[in-house]
């Protein structure tokens, strides 16, 4: 995901093998799922920069990269079959928390990327992104799939907004509160998938995701109605 060269060796290696089967010789991807990553958590004052470059080019850059090479292929075929790129954010890409700074910001930057290219194909190319937002799964997510920075002394203490989601989430984990299996997840977008009606732009999965979003979008709307004034300019709104 952080090698270009081997991002293209990829597709390479896949067009030589199936593009020669039934000696057609037609390469077309039809589904990608960007799903590779890991959460860079801790306070944040005391990210490295190594820490904080590796994060974007896992969690953004690959995806950027393995998405417009599909773009690529997808708008090549004759038949306009196109395709569908799932590239998997997250609530974390609707709703910031504290202590995942860098997280939040590769998955934000993967809505913003994604939700302009999925403008930016011609409709005729038949391809469409959706932007997969899931809140928490039963996987190794919170172990292997997981980097801390180094504790920073000024947020040490337990009364730090940090220190309290940190404590909650591993309340959760113990009790599997809301967690969704991972076949759950995949199920979801093999119905997206399949099912032959329009493609959605965004989609949480999980009630904890849905009722976030929800909230925040409202909460939203009322911050914006306290500025209308100042918004505003002079001009009416």
């Amino acid at each position: 995901m952080t090698s270009p060269s081997s991002i293209s060796a990829a597709f390479a290696s896949a067009a030589d093998h199936f593009g020669n089967q039934g000696g057609g010789g037609e390469f077309h991807i039809d589904i990608v799922i960007n799903n590779a990553g890991y959460s860079l958590s801790g306070d944040t004052e005391s990210a490295t920069e190594e820490e904080t470059h590796q994060e974007m080019e896992t969690l953004f850059f690959g995806t950027a990269r393995v998405t417009t090479r599909a773009i690529e292929v997808m708008r090549q075929s004759d038949d306009r079959r196109g395709g569908v790129i799932f590239n998997i954010s997250s609530l974390a890409g609707l709703c910031a928390f504290p202590g995942h700074a860098y997280y939040h910001a590769a998955k934000f930057a993967v809505e913003g990327f994604s939700e302009s290219v999925a403008k930016e194909v011609h409709p005729d190319w038949n391809i469409n992104v959706c932007i997969v937002e899931p809140s928490g799964v039963k996987t190794n997510f919170e172990g292997h799939s997981k980097a801390r920075t180094q504790p920073h002394p000024a947020y040490a203490s337990q009364d730090m907004p940090a220190r309290r989601l940190e404590a909650y989430v591993n309340m959760g984990i113990k009790t599997g509160a809301g967690m969704m299996q991972p076949s759950q997840v995949a199920e979801a977008i093999y119905t997206i998938a399949s099912r032959g009606e329009r493609v959605p732009l965004r989609l949480p999965l999980g009630a904890v995701a849905w009722k976030m979003a929800k909230a925040k979008f409202e909460g939203l709307v009322q911050e914006f109605e306290a500025v209308k004034d100042i918004s505003g300019m002079g001009q009416p709104l």
